[in-house]
């Protein structure tokens, strides 16, 4: 079953929830499929991201940036395990599983497994902002 079946199969809010259909939609084709350049359909033009790096720009351009970076260095999959609401915010429970690149685009080594939270604030039907705990 694919993340989103699964999501919906699990919390039925999803169906009548458009935030939370964004939000999954988001992690699914922006951070799975690495369709960098749909970032503008999910996320509002005046984006922050609280999780980035410290020395990051942390609005859309710098969440690009470390994407591109990311991909160059780490195979990586993120499934929701739970998800909740709390007014604007859509709130995830995940499982990310990570994996070194070689040089040679393949996949070295064993998949590590992280859990964790992502939280999204949302505004006029786009993330407006991003917190993450793993």
């Amino acid at each position: 079953m694919n993340n989103m079946a699964m999501l919906k199969a699990h919390h039925a809010e999803s169906q009548s929830n458009p935030d939370v259909d964004l939000v999954v939609k988001y992690l699914d084709r922006v951070w799975n499929q690495k369709r960098f350049a749909e970032l503008s359909v999910y996320l509002d033009d005046d984006y922050i991201d609280h999780s980035m790096p410290h020395v990051s720009v942390r609005n859309k351009d710098g969440l690009l940036l470390y994407l591109h970076e990311l991909t160059r260095t780490v195979s990586h999959t993120t499934e929701i395990v739970g998800l909740t609401t709390l007014g604007e915010l859509v709130i995830c429970h995940i499982r990310i599983s990570v994996s070194a690149v070689c040089m040679t685009d393949e996949v070295s080594g064993r998949a590590e497994v992280f859990y964790g939270y992502r939280t999204f604030r949302m505004c006029n039907g786009k993330i407006a902002e991003h917190w993450e705990i793993i």
